[in-house]
């Protein structure tokens, strides 16, 4: 089994996009948080946290649980996500 599966992240606030490899054995929430910390460091600048931003589901627009596991979650090898 993969540790990792490859995600694409669309960031509507800068208007980019990023693809991903995330690990399936942490919580959404920490894998949000390492998405934000990459975000922020690739848009010089342009993208800040403020501390409320969520991650989507881009296809159903469905919340993410930030409490839930990757592996155990709708995301899958190849989703495609919104964080806004």
């Amino acid at each position: 089994m993969k540790s990792k599966i490859l995600i694409i992240v669309y960031v509507p606030m800068i208007e980019k996009e990023y693809d991903m490899y995330i690990p399936v054995v942490k919580k959404i929430g920490t894998v949000k948080n390492l998405i934000i910390k990459i975000v922020e460091e690739e848009s010089e600048g342009t993208f800040i946290n403020d501390n409320t931003k969520k991650l989507y589901d881009k296809l159903s627009g469905e919340l993410l649980d930030d409490n839930q596991f990757v592996k155990g979650s709708i995301i899958k090898n190849g989703s495609k996500l919104i964080l806004y």
